[in-house]
């Protein structure tokens, strides 16, 4: 079974109703920890046969609002003052669970929330090579999940559509835009991943 995974169904109306056509809809939980914890109890019972996550983002530009992104590449920040053993992966790229034509590439750089600083966001860039796909976006918890199917061998692919700039105003752009996006995805889903050839 293939999962089509939210990590809050309230994102997208109706997500349950994409339990169909070899596809479970599998809302997991908001934030890095929740979310995985909820994909690890699950993944224990019935290890999927690839995973694919949709959800909300943010974006440097202005001119990416309203875009849906297709991400392999994902990355967490880095720190100032930390320093990390080198064995520990901090950016991958993982297997594409699905293809879709014709849309743009970004890279996921994860962190806990909705960041309100630009400067900051690009400062944490660091372990994002510079051949990664731009733009870079912001979720909270895309990076968490596909190192986690790395590490089991499933096929990932996240779709992210952009609802905030990522500054002072953040919080509330997303408040705004949030259902506007989730019924882009709910479109995007509907018609590009259920009924698209596989």
């Amino acid at each position: 079974m293939r999962w089509l995974c939210v990590a809050h169904e309230k994102e997208i109306s109706n997500f349950r109703n994409f339990t169909r056509g070899g596809f479970t809809a599998v809302p997991l939980a908001v934030g890095q920890f929740a979310a995985l914890a909820e994909f690890s109890r699950r993944a224990a019972h019935e290890k999927p046969a690839s995973v694919i996550l949709f959800g909300t983002c943010g974006a440097l530009d202005t001119a990416h609002l309203g875009k849906i992104f297709s991400v392999q590449h994902f990355a967490y920040p880095s720190i100032l003052h930390e320093e990390l053993p080198e064995f520990l992966d901090r950016y991958a790229v993982v297997e594409s669970a699905i293809l879709v034509p014709d849309l743009p590439s970004a890279t996921i750089l994860q962190n806990h929330g909705i960041s309100l600083d630009a400067e900051k966001f690009i400062s944490n860039q660091g372990y994002i090579p510079p051949t990664a796909p731009r733009p870079i976006l912001e979720n909270m918890e895309a990076a968490t999940l596909a190192f986690a199917c790395r590490a089991l061998a499933i096929p990932f692919s996240a779709f992210m559509c952009v609802t905030n700039t990522i500054g002072p105003n953040g919080r509330a752009e997303w408040h705004k835009n949030f259902r506007e996006a989730g019924h882009s995805l709910g479109e995007f889903i509907e018609h590009k991943i259920i009924e698209a050839p596989n």
